[in-house]
């Protein structure tokens, strides 16, 4: 009887600790796009094995579209996806209160064909030029404003402007079917692979609006409910997330064992990808870019054609913004 008590003690001696770990690991459910670069991050994630480390139960759910993923963030059946701030702060004109967290600084990047002749922003007075997305995207409003604003051409009259996918702005640039391109950063990276020029990238237009200090465009985006019942769980992955970017950001070798980089870009476009993608990691989480942000909203807000970016709110509300602490290293 002494023996099999022991042995029962013994047991249960193994067995509590990866039960309690288990058991103080949080579950959180991130959507990504199918074919989109966050599945990069969430390659690294399961290799290198942060979430066991971070306390975190992982859950990649891809979907199809960014609108799915706004729609699975509102119904619940994800927890975090990275989206624009603007749509953050519009979501409280309908009683909708949701956080960001910085992600990337990415933004539009202007490029041309080097047959276009274009050496100036003025020079892209009637050529064919292809924007990603439509007249209700931040990258138009800013680029159209900071052209009219520069070289005193207006992008809706005196360009002939296209709007369509970034897949099928890409392809069209390749045929020699448009003279220059406002798509988003992977794709610019793959035109300048293939030896097309940038002629004004999303530092470029801040600067020109007196905006110097760095700006996260995307972020990381949840529902203040659950954040605000989850605290430790969401700094925990912030963190995890932040470290995944660190290792790509230092780790050359890394990139290949990614399989949705390493399978889908072959040969040297992977060195224009990489290069961009570790440019558009934020160096700093404080709440410096707060400020920022207010600017670019109120610039937003004076130039938009409607309120389709900005919503009824009037000036960007400050409680959107999760302050939590973001380290680089993984706790061991």
């Amino acid at each position: 009887m002494l023996t099999l008590r022991r042995f029962t003690l013994t047991l249960l001696f193994w067995l509590l600790p990866p039960l309690c770990a288990l058991a103080a690991n949080g579950h959180v459910t991130v959507g990504v796009l199918k074919y989109g670069t966050m599945n990069w991050e969430m390659d690294v994630i399961e290799q290198q094995q942060l979430a066991p480390r971070y306390q975190v139960e992982l859950e990649r759910k891809p979907l199809g579209s960014p609108q799915a993923l706004l729609v699975a963030l509102q119904g619940g059946s994800v927890d975090i996806i990275v989206n624009d701030w603007l749509w953050a702060s519009r979501q409280k004109e309908f009683g909708r209160d949701y956080y960001f967290f910085p992600y990337s600084t990415a933004g539009g990047v202007l490029v041309t064909r080097p047959e276009a002749n274009i050496k100036s922003l003025q020079d892209l007075r009637g050529k064919r030029v292809g924007i990603a997305g439509g007249t209700a995207n931040k990258n138009w409003v800013l680029y159209k404003t900071f052209i009219q604003q520069s070289v005193g051409i207006d992008l809706a009259t005196d360009v002939d402007i296209k709007h369509a996918a970034p897949p099928m702005l890409n392809a069209l640039m390749e045929q020699g079917q448009l003279d220059a391109v406002i798509n988003f950063w992977h794709y610019a990276a793959q035109l300048k692979h293939l030896g097309m020029p940038v002629l004004a990238d999303m530092n470029d237009v801040l600067q020109h609006f007196a905006i110097d200090s760095e700006v996260p465009l995307l972020g990381w985006i949840f529902s203040k409910a659950w954040a605000d019942a989850n605290t430790d769980l969401v700094n925990r992955f912030l963190n995890m997330s932040y470290a995944a970017r660190q290792q790509l950001k230092q780790d050359d070798n890394l990139w290949q064992s990614i399989p949705t980089f390493s399978k889908k870009y072959q040969g040297d476009v992977q060195r224009y990808l990489i290069e961009d993608y570790r440019n558009i990691i934020p160096a700093q989480f404080s709440n410096q870019f707060q400020a920022s942000l207010m600017k670019l909203f109120n610039i937003l807000k004076s130039n938009q054609s409607d309120a389709s970016l900005t919503g009824g709110v009037t000036s960007l509300p400050e409680d959107i913004f999760w302050h939590g602490q973001v380290i680089a290293a993984p706790t061991k």
